[in-house]
């Protein structure tokens, strides 16, 4: 890298045991120069070396951000980085990390990579979606793994009625409707029954959750297209409380009938430091326990 004055931290707030991690991990960076920076959420885990700042500033002044915990802290640090392209490498506290793929041992290692300029990336796209009521976008937000259309618990089935590129696909009568990124297709897309999709592939994946007609199958279409969902009142009208739009399942908002909702690909990406000889493969089978009997 060109110059990394400033590394920004992202710690799961309730990890336990890992305030001398922490301090070792601040020290090492310390000592080569780095100006090192956290967040409010996590103050009272970091050392007193670690300057806590806001989290928008954490976002705008970091050259590179360390993401310490699970993947749902790594989607939480994407959205804090916004439509900034920094750097993230992640270490994995948390449960199945897709996305954090260091342990505490080896992202030192990563680090001086990373310090030497010999490190590589990999880059993963995101989501927008807007939803608009009456022509008129009252709400933009960006997701990694997805964006879903779902109904609340006592709900009856949500009709979701589909065009992409304009083109009418479907009214898909099912608990939701699951708009996927590659990434994400790994996440609440699979244990819909979506398919596993390369993070390379070029592509989006919608995936009905419990479809009312047995033949809504997952489809995977191409990253350039433009997905426009709408709920239609063929069957009655919702209560407004009922149906909601979630994004990577940490934010999100009610859905009424008038609305709109468009989803693309975002034009900002994330981009991960990728571990020296990934196997691509060989996570799936670690993680998803392939041949294990």
């Amino acid at each position: 890298m060109a110059s990394l004055e400033t590394v920004g931290l992202v710690v799961k707030p309730h990890l336990k045991d890992i305030t001398a991690y922490l301090a070792n991990l601040a020290a090492w960076l310390g000592a080569r120069g780095c100006r090192v920076i956290g967040e409010p959420s996590a103050a009272h885990l970091l050392p007193p070396t670690v300057t806590v700042v806001p989290s928008e500033m954490l976002a705008a002044q970091s050259n590179l951000v360390i993401v310490i915990g699970g993947d749902g802290t790594m989607i939480y640090a994407a959205r804090l980085l916004g439509s900034r392209d920094v750097p993230v490498l992640g270490v994995n506290y948390g449960y199945l990390g897709y996305l954090t793929e260091y342990t505490p041992e080896t992202v030192y290692t990563a680090l001086e990579r990373v310090f030497a300029g010999t490190f590589r990336t990999d880059v993963r796209m995101k989501l927008e979606a807007t939803v608009e009521r009456l022509g008129v976008p009252r709400l933009t937000a960006q997701a990694v793994n997805d964006c879903v259309i779902t109904k609340s618990m006592l709900a009856r089935l949500v009709p979701i009625e589909c065009r992409i590129g304009g083109q009418f696909v479907s009214i898909f009568h099912a608990d939701g409707l699951i708009i996927a990124t590659p990434t994400g297709s790994t996440a609440y897309s699979l244990s819909a029954g979506g398919p596993i999709v390369h993070p390379a592939m070029q592509a989006i994946v919608l995936t009905p959750i419990c479809p009312h007609t047995l033949t809504n199958r997952p489809l995977v279409v191409p990253d350039t297209s433009e997905i426009e969902l709408r709920l239609t009142t063929e069957r009655g009208p919702f209560n407004v409380e009922d149906v909601f739009l979630t994004f990577d399942g940490q934010t999100g908002c009610a859905v009424e009938p008038e609305d709109r909702v468009v989803i693309r690909k975002s034009a900002s990406v994330l981009t991960l430091i990728e571990p020296e000889g990934k196997d691509y493969f060989q996570l799936l089978r670690d993680k998803l326990k392939w041949g294990n009997g």
